[in-house]
């Protein structure tokens, strides 16, 4: 009898598992399929970017991609207008990100809850109104960082670039986005390398197994080890949380996530809801460091590739430094670095699709007509949309200083922002997404990014043992990119700042 119910069960299941793939796959049909239906022997990104030229450049319409072991709509960049207002509940990241990644196993209902949304509102509501102030928090534990991991000798020190940079920023935003407590504690630094690092490879593990229809089923066993670094992280990170609440009880504010998360929603401070504020604490640092870290060492590529690039940057920032010291002023006048970041992540941006959205609680209907049911899973391809930059010239062709003279003679936009600044967003440059759904945190990444380039251009030689002239290969996985991880390169401490 036992055996008939779990057989009846197990029959059950399967069978509604494939109704709702049935349902979901009769719309994707609709659309010209890019790669294989359920392996992409081809690199994700290379598959996309095909699709973007012979389907959508061609035909102007979507086409069907396999990505993180689901289908996805690779929408034309004209709909970009149209999701750009689109409600953040009708057109959900979160559920999106969580969905890919199974963080539902070891996280619950965090990114699929409404109160997702409380990430987001304490970056832009108790983060960027504060960056100015973050400016010498920031420097001071770069700074640091530098010294830790280098040493005091003025000799030549190699370091894995990648890992460098990544343990660089990873330390400064635990100062901001967790408390100044932990960000020199080795101990939390360790486990929440581990923690992040394994949210990316424990997705990978469950989306590359043949798993099928019980893929959802085994992705619990296989983020156990995910689970175990996220129970380390939340335990050495509970005590701090309640004696920041005590703080706040006493009137006492710092400049961290832990007391802007207590004082823009009271109820996290109920002892029932401290498992929640922990874990959006810790999603919160996963997103403010581990894209930054990238990206510097793909700036610092180029730099070393482009002759004399480092000494343009590096006059640069000595000029400004000079003149206002390290300030807000000093890092707004770095515009011949901030064009360079702003280029670097133009052609090698982290990942191949952006905007990436799940249409929730009701059908979403585009301007033209075209009509996503709930459940549509959709993105942008937004690599092969900046590399196909209609306005620049030789857009697949890197040039560091490209928007320099742009972004010092643009006037900011009404929000504050240069048109042509890293941080700022358009239909041809998506980094960051988009509209009402870009990234709330670009500011404080572009922010760390230029504190940690001008420390070391200013601070240290830097050199590399490679002849030729072309990037270190990057590693592609499920279309995003991460730097090279074994490509090294040397610091010295400079003699004459």
């Amino acid at each position: 009898m036992m055996f008939s119910s779990v057989s009846i069960i197990v029959v059950f299941l399967i069978i509604s598992s494939w109704s709702i793939l049935i349902q979901k796959d009769a719309f994707y049909a609709k659309f010209q399929r890019c790669g294989s239906r359920f392996f992409n022997w081809d690199p994700v990104h290379k598959v996309i970017e095909s699709g973007y030229h012979k389907i959508t450049k061609r035909t102007g319409k979507p086409f069907v991609v396999r990505w993180w072991a689901r289908d996805y709509l690779v929408m034309p960049p004209r709909y970009l207008n149209d999701v750009r207002g689109a409600n953040s509940r009708h057109l959900n990241f979160f559920y999106s990100i969580g969905e890919a990644f199974h963080l539902h196993t070891s996280v619950g209902d965090l990114y699929s809850a409404s109160s997702s949304q409380r990430m987001v509102d304490v970056v832009k509501k108790g983060l960027n109104p504060q960056l100015a102030h973050l400016t010498p928090i920031l420097l001071d534990e770069t700074g640091f960082s530098f010294e830790h991991l280098l040493g005091p000798t003025s000799e030549w020190r190699e370091i894995k670039a990648m890992q460098f940079f990544g343990e660089v920023t990873h330390r400064a935003a635990t100062r901001v986005l967790i408390c100044s407590e932990l960000c020199r504690d080795g101990d939390f630094i360790r486990h929440s390398m581990r923690f992040t690092q394994s949210i990316f490879v424990t997705a990978l593990v469950i989306v590359n197994l043949p798993l099928g229809i019980f893929r959802n089923l085994f992705a619990w066993p296989i983020s156990y080890v995910h689970r175990l670094h996220l129970q380390k992280c939340m335990k050495i990170l509970r005590s701090h949380v309640r004696k920041a609440i005590h703080e706040s009880e006493s009137g006492s504010k710092k400049l961290n996530a832990i007391h802007w998360t207590i004082d823009l929603f009271p109820e996290s401070a109920d002892g029932s809801h401290h498992d929640r504020l922990l874990k959006e604490l810790l999603h919160s640092l996963w997103a403010g460091s581990s894209a930054p870290g990238g990206m510097i060492t793909e700036v610092v590529w180029q730099l070393l590739i482009n002759d004399n690039a480092i000494d343009i940057v590096r006059e640069e920032a000595s000029d400004a430094l000079r003149q206002h010291g390290w300030s807000e002023k000093m890092l707004n006048s770095l515009h011949l670095q901030d064009s360079f970041i702003r280029e670097t992540n133009r052609l090698f941006p982290t990942g191949s699709m952006t905007c990436v959205r799940t249409v929730l609680e009701e059908p979403f209907r585009f301007s033209d007509g075209l009509t996503l049911p709930v459940g549509t899973r959709f993105g942008f391809p937004s690599q092969a949309i900046q590399h196909d930059h209609d306005s620049l010239q030789n857009p697949a062709e890197f040039d560091g200083f490209r928007f320099a003279k742009r972004n010092k003679d643009n006037s900011p936009e009404p929000d504050g922002e240069k048109q042509w600044a890293a941080s700022s967003v358009d239909t041809s440059y998506l980094p960051f997404g988009y509209g009402n759904h870009v990234c709330p945190g670009r500011f404080f990444a572009i922010r760390l990014i230029k504190i940690v380039i001008t420390k070391m251009i200013l601070d240290f030689d830097i050199k590399w043992d490679r002849n030729t002239r072309d990037r270190p290969k990057p590693m592609n996985v499920e279309g995003q990119f991460v730097p090279n991880m074994q490509q090294k390169v040397y610091l010295r401490r400079r003699q004459h700042k």
